[in-house]
């Protein structure tokens, strides 16, 4: 039943969805109609808007179209660096030997989504380049042994990193509360991760997410005659163009020189031994980013050689730096024209104390349409729903959950996420998505029900 579910959702998005710009293009127009009709901002505003953010001096995130580079550029490090790493030999023979451990179809898909879930709940940007590097080496051992392997089913797999991430160590909502300086503090204080991440109904819900997923994933796996491989050419590309010094020179001996990356990597052990000494297990992008590039000098020797690692993965950032801008712009849409105000107060006006997270994970569900960051969502909902939490004497850390729960399950309807990982793997969104939506229609009754009964 699953597989034949799964082809006619793969086959459904493959007609009708379109590439992942044309999405945002048409988000951003579908945001300027609902702010014009339902807040009565005329379109100079709302341009004004799109451009420079939202003119409150006391809003939490103002948004705007260039509002996101920091964080764009965050994200071409996470995929450069993650893919750095990847592309180092000793790592490579990691890869080789994990990926030796699924013998069929079935299992590989299983064991694929298992691993980027739970590499994900550590930590997003990890789990999601690990994954997207294992199914490309578990596809291509499969072709060596003669087994037939659904390449983009294999890449939805990796993609179920996004699905738990937002429940784990580096969610942006239960960290942002952690924090002692938070947008909220004034309202609800620090809010600990054992209110929020660390609760028993978070670690059940991650629990069955993690035991479900990957065999609703592995049941979708489609019969021989029907899978589509990987290219050679495709496959080929994983490869790591070794760095061969010329050494007949001065300055080619100085460039092969393992000194170099050494003395860098000496360095920033002593900076993140310092930092984790005073900050604890703070997994922020910037750490996790400087980890990477350490950790990546170090592996691969030499500053040149690194660097030619790196550069074969840029191809993958694209679908960043061109559509970051045009979410933070719809961020600034909805945070000036107070359209995010709007869609929250629905649900709000429904809720009790005891539904209240349930109707705030609803709210979330729709708002990853247009605001696909989890700490953009958090920026824009956080306010709303923290004071409905107050009003209603409601569950904070349960609330801020289901902020969380909301945004990190649209990551399968909502392909932004998923750009490193195409560029990676060679895939386009729509041969993925398909068979995200299925796991959707699973995992959000899942988690709406979790919401209910705890």
């Amino acid at each position: 039943m699953l597989e034949r579910i799964g082809l006619r959702f793969e086959s459904f998005v493959r007609r009708f969805m379109p590439d992942p710009f044309v999405l945002a293009i048409a988000l951003t127009l579908l945001t300027f109609v609902l702010a014009r009709c339902l807040t009565g901002h005329g379109f100079v505003e709302l341009f004004d808007f799109w451009l420079n953010g939202s003119p409150d001096p006391d809003a939490v995130g103002k948004g705007g179209f260039w509002s996101l580079l920091d964080f764009a550029m965050q994200m071409v490090l996470i995929v450069v660096t993650g893919e750095a790493v990847a592309r180092a030999p000793l790592v490579q023979r990691g890869l080789v030997a994990l990926a030796s451990i699924p013998r069929t179809a079935f299992s590989a898909a299983a064991f694929v989504s298992f691993v980027a879930m739970s590499v994900g709940w550590f930590h997003w940007g990890l789990g999601l380049i690990v994954a997207a590097r294992l199914a490309c080496e578990v596809a291509a051992q499969m072709k060596t042994r003669g087994v037939k392997l659904h390449y983009p089913l294999i890449g939805a797999a990796a993609y179920t990193a996004l699905l738990i991430w937002h429940a784990g160590l580096s969610g942006s909502a239960p960290l942002k509360v952690n924090e002692s300086g938070h947008f909220f503090v004034k309202l609800i204080g620090v809010v600990g991760l054992r209110q929020t991440v660390l609760t028993p109904m978070n670690l059940i819900a991650c629990g069955l997410l993690l035991l479900l997923v990957p065999l609703i994933v592995a049941g979708m796996t489609p019969p021989p005659e029907r899978s589509v491989e990987a290219s050679d050419e495709l496959l080929a590309a994983r490869n790591v163009e070794r760095y061969a010094p010329d050494r007949s020179t001065l300055a080619g001996r100085i460039d092969a020189a393992w000194f170099w990356s050494w003395a860098i990597a000496l360095a920033g052990v002593v900076v993140l031994a310092v930092f984790f000494a005073h900050k604890g297990f703070d997994l922020n992008l910037n750490i996790v980013n400087f980890a990477m590039l350490i950790v990546g000098m170090a592996l691969h020797g030499s500053p040149v050689a690194y660097m030619k690692a790196a550069a074969q993965s840029m191809k993958g950032v694209t679908g960043i730096v061109v559509q970051f801008p045009f979410y933070g712009g719809i961020m600034g849409v909805m945070m000036g024209s107070h359209l995010n105000e709007q869609i929250a107060g629905v649900f709000v006006q429904l809720a009790s104390a005891k539904t209240l997270p349930f109707f705030t994970y609803l709210s979330s569900v729709i708002s990853k349409l247009f605001i696909p960051s989890g700490g953009g969502e958090w920026a824009v909902e956080g306010l709303v729903m923290m004071k409905a939490a107050k009003t209603l004497n409601a569950d904070v850390g349960k609330t801020v959950m289901a902020v969380a729960y909301g945004n990190m399950v649209g990551n399968m309807f909502q392909p932004f996420w998923a750009l490193p990982l195409l560029g990676i793997m060679g895939l386009k969104a729509k041969e993925i998505m398909g068979y995200c939506l299925v796991i959707f229609c699973v995992a959000c009754p899942v988690l709406g029900g979790i919401l209910l009964l705890f």
